[in-house]
């Protein structure tokens, strides 16, 4: 993790569930996979300047011009628009997302766009495999947050292969925690917390306008089973045609462990 100033965060009163200020030390910590946090007022440290109205009419502009339209989703009456991996369509995005990725330590970071337009639209409660730092750039979001052990261990389980057909929606306890993010308020969604934001009735009349800011959880599986299955397909046990009264156990056990560690060493980047 890469040493940095920490973020200060402008606001006037102290809530529970709010912190003040923003480091990451205390971050991985207190809050990492954990807890959910609200930053007052700090927006402007993740993305600045903010995005505009104007910048998000560019957008649909030239998204209406893209007949692929990959990763963007949008709701026929208008209501909802939702960009996966948006750093790739504006770079002002991009150009944040490698700022988030050096402060906290990452190999990667991306951003996820959100526009709604009309009283309590929004995706639906569901829960991601990846942390999440919400920026509100426009108008006014309500949200409701679980936490990580709200989402049972074989829906995260599912989520975290990406089980096909597996719907990831979220299950709230009672009562859900609740907060309202305004202009340059940042919220802290953990990985498996069940949320859901819609646009706050007091809102701008204009709709809302936020951007997720993600690291994607890694499993063990998924970094090391192609490296394995390549050290498999050169350890003869396991290609060799078998034997009518089938593979020696004690052959493959050897052999699967041979190439368990080729393949770890091969993540690590050891020859």
């Amino acid at each position: 993790m890469n040493e940095s100033t920490p973020i200060a965060a402008v606001t006037e009163a102290r809530q529970p569930d709010e912190i003040d200020r923003f480091d990451p030390e205390r971050f991985y910590r207190d809050h990492w996979r954990r807890r959910p946090f609200v930053l007052r007022g700090c927006g402007g440290n993740l993305l600045a300047p903010a995005l505009e109205w104007s910048d998000i009419a560019e957008l649909e502009a030239r998204l209406d011009g893209d007949v692929s339209e990959a990763g963007v989703h949008r709701r026929p009456d208008g209501t909802v628009l939702f960009v996966n991996q948006a750093q790739h369509t504006m770079p002002e995005l991009a150009e944040a997302c490698a700022r988030l990725a050096d402060l906290m330590g990452w190999d990667e970071c991306t951003a996820d766009l959100s526009v709604t337009r009309g009283s309590g639209a929004g995706i639906g409660c569901h829960f991601d495999h990846s942390d999440n730092f919400v920026v509100q750039q426009q108008g006014s979001k309500s949200w409701l947050v679980g936490l990580p052990e709200h989402t049972g261990r074989e829906r995260q389980r599912k989520r975290m292969l990406e089980t096909k057909g597996f719907v990831p929606s979220g299950r709230f306890p009672v009562p859900p925690w609740q907060v309202v993010l305004h202009p340059g308020d940042v919220l802290y969604l953990p990985l498996f917390a069940p949320h859901e934001g819609v646009e706050d009735p007091d809102g701008s009349s204009e709709g809302s306008v936020s951007v997720s800011f993600s690291y994607n959880a890694r499993s063990a599986l998924g970094s090391h089973l192609k490296p394995l299955l390549r050290a498999l397909a050169a350890e003869d046990a396991w290609w060799e045609p078998l034997p009518l009264n089938g593979p020696d156990p004690d052959r493959l056990e050897e052999a699967l462990l041979r190439a368990l560690r080729t393949a770890a060493r091969s993540v690590k980047g050891e020859t």
